[in-house]
């Protein structure tokens, strides 16, 4: 839908520093309206893996903004322990964030899309969603069942035009939070976020005779 401004609209869910910050500029310079939800730094408080306050937060954008033409499902939390350092809480909290956040979000936006025609929902996986490594035992089962789960809505909401996409990160993004927790990060091996951010971009402009719902993005470095 386009906005009062006269700008198509877009919202970014799991928005924060880094890919999410990166994805908003971008979407912004293409001519988007974007509004961003997060726990803390959003435009938009909500906490993803609460129902009631996904849907409050649609709701209040809709009476904003209007119906979105595209929702991007950024959430996540990078749980990386051994598997019996992982406590029950902190697994069951890294499903959540991924898994929950997007049902959330998919229970509230796509009755919208298709009430206005059609619209694109983009999701963020990762490696993990597709091979379990060592010490990923909470990270991996959350984007193993995030694959799963958009695989699942590609196909029910097709007909209905909506474009069900899932963004497989396979490398570490250059941000100030991955240069903290990997030391040994170099910006010639990692993934530059304005990069990523412009096949997210692209996927929004897929004509619907040739859509794609799996994509991955990794850094000419990476091994796979």
């Amino acid at each position: 839908m386009t906005t009062s401004k006269g700008k198509p609209l877009a919202v970014i869910a799991g928005y924060g520093e880094g890919l999410g910050e990166a994805i908003k500029h971008t979407f912004e310079n293409d001519g988007f309206q974007v509004v961003t939800i997060s726990r803390s730094e959003g435009m938009i408080i909500a906490d993803t893996t609460d129902a009631n306050e996904i849907n409050r937060a649609f709701a209040q954008i809709d009476a904003l903004y209007g119906t979105p033409e595209v929702v991007i499902c950024n959430t996540a939390m990078l749980t990386i322990d051994r598997f019996f350092s992982t406590t029950a809480t902190r697994f069951e909290e890294t499903w959540r964030t991924s898994v929950m956040s997007l049902f959330n979000i998919a229970q509230a936006v796509i009755p919208m899309m298709i009430k206005q025609g059609g619209g694109t929902l983009l999701v963020t996986g990762a490696t993990a969603g597709i091979r379990g490594s060592k010490n990923f035992s909470a990270f991996s089962s959350a984007k193993f069942a995030l694959r799963g789960l958009t695989q699942s809505l590609a196909r029910e909401f097709q007909a209905q035009r909506i474009h069900v996409s899932h963004v497989v990160i396979d490398g570490i993004l250059w941000s100030p939070k991955s240069r903290e927790r990997f030391p040994a990060l170099r910006r010639e091996t990692a993934i530059e976020p304005n990069d990523a951010a412009g096949v997210y971009l692209n996927l929004t402009k897929q004509p619907a005779s040739a859509w794609t719902q799996e994509i991955d993005i990794r850094p000419y470095s990476e091994t796979f």
